[in-house]
């Protein structure tokens, strides 16, 4: 029999068919077996890892902590002067500029005194023109006086006879008139005066000068601006008393103000000079608050020393406010209020987890982590002070975990 026979009746008995599906059979379970053995192969490596899970530790240990409040601000001189002018007019000149140190009195600025010096000469001549007024009315007043003295006596003398009632009316009249004009010339007179003393006084205002012993911080004008005094004091310079002295005015949270008092030393860097700490205290806690986009603050103000003038108005200011000097106090970094075990290595890893309020740390025993409630007081930022927990000395405390 040929092999063409052989296959023919080997295909009719579905012999080569049969053959085929062992074989791929064997080729599927042969791949489970290996997904299986290497699902086990990963779980295993991973329970020994776990096993071998390596703690960084601290214990429990006395120290001195210094808690502060953060808050921000800005620099300023402790005593600002605005300098104005009282009269309208045009800037002539201009005698000072930024950064110059004035005595008081010193002459800063003077106006165009062209209008305001013909004002002073006017209201002089009306002045004087209202004294001959008054001398005038003076001379009349005693002639009207003399008259109605003689008329008087007249009358006297002839019994009421002479002279005629209308002519003792008439005399009368005239001499009371001639007080009410001399009276009327007397007020003019000092009206005049009045409008004389004010024109001095606006042209002794056109020289603006120092109101202090001071340094010129800001100049608002150029000679030929004009400026207006209606409603408002034009504010031509700003000056400061003494830059040796300043105070930094800052922002305190309203969640910190309870622990905030007046004379605490304050402690501050600006960004000019970031590796430098300078030092203030604390002199001023406003009550008033203040209330931005729905925060609430406090403005808290700080007295500086700066006798080497490093410190400028306007400077922005990183300070933090001691609020308490804690001495020999049992204190944990705060890297352990914060660690958590792997939950397959720490014991109550459940329980932990709903108690989340509370403060917990772990604590090494048999090389296994357990679970320590503990009560904490205050903190520094770096280590949180310990006021009650079970823990001994002796006691490794865990605050991370490192590669085996």
């Amino acid at each position: 029999m040929d092999n063409n026979s052989n296959d023919t009746i080997k295909e009719t008995l579905g012999i080569g068919k049969n053959k085929k599906r062992r074989y791929k059979k064997y080729i599927w379970i042969s791949s489970l077996i290996l997904l299986i053995a290497g699902a086990v192969f990963w779980y295993i490596t991973k329970e020994a890892k776990n096993e071998k899970l390596n703690y960084q530790t601290t214990t429990l240990e006395k120290k001195t902590i210094t808690t502060t409040v953060s808050a921000t601000g800005n620099m300023e001189p402790t005593n600002t002067v605005d300098v104005g002018i009282e009269v309208s007019g045009t800037i002539s000149e201009v005698f000072v500029d930024y950064n110059e140190r004035l005595s008081k009195g010193q002459l800063m600025a003077r106006l165009d005194t062209v209008k305001l010096s013909s004002k002073v000469t006017s209201y002089r001549a009306a002045l004087a023109k209202l004294e001959a007024n008054i001398a005038e009315a003076s001379a009349t007043l005693n002639k009207a006086q003399n008259e109605w003295k003689r008329v008087e006596k007249m009358v006297q003398a002839t019994n009421g006879n002479y002279p005629s009632k209308q002519e003792v009316d008439s005399a009368l009249a005239a001499y009371e008139l001639a007080q009410a004009s001399l009276q009327a010339a007397k007020a003019g007179r000092d009206q005049a005066s009045a409008e004389l003393k004010a024109a001095q006084d606006d042209l002794k205002k056109a020289a603006v000068v120092s109101p202090i012993n001071g340094v010129v911080l800001d100049r608002k004008i150029e000679p030929g601006q004009s400026v207006v005094a209606a409603m408002t004091i034009p504010i031509l310079f700003t000056m400061a008393e003494d830059l040796t002295k300043m105070r930094v005015v800052v922002s305190v949270d309203e969640a910190d103000i309870a622990d905030v008092k007046e004379g605490q030393r304050v402690k501050f860097s600006v960004d000019a000079y970031p590796q430098k700490l300078f030092e203030g205290t604390l002199t001023q806690l406003r009550l008033n608050s203040q209330i931005v986009n729905g925060v609430v603050t406090y403005d808290a103000v700080v007295d500086v020393a700066n006798p080497e003038l490093l410190l400028r108005p306007g400077m922005t200011v990183t300070a933090q406010i001691i609020t308490d000097i804690l001495e020999d106090v049992s204190v944990l970094p705060n890297a352990a209020l914060r660690f958590t075990p792997p939950a397959k290595q720490g014991d109550n890893s459940v329980h932990a987890k709903a108690d989340a309020s509370k403060h917990n740390v772990w604590i090494l025993r048999e090389n296994k982590p357990f679970k320590v409630e503990v009560e904490i007081g205050k903190s520094d930022g770096s280590f949180t002070v310990i006021t009650k927990a079970e823990i001994g000395e002796n006691d490794l405390v865990l605050i991370g975990t490192k590669e085996p």
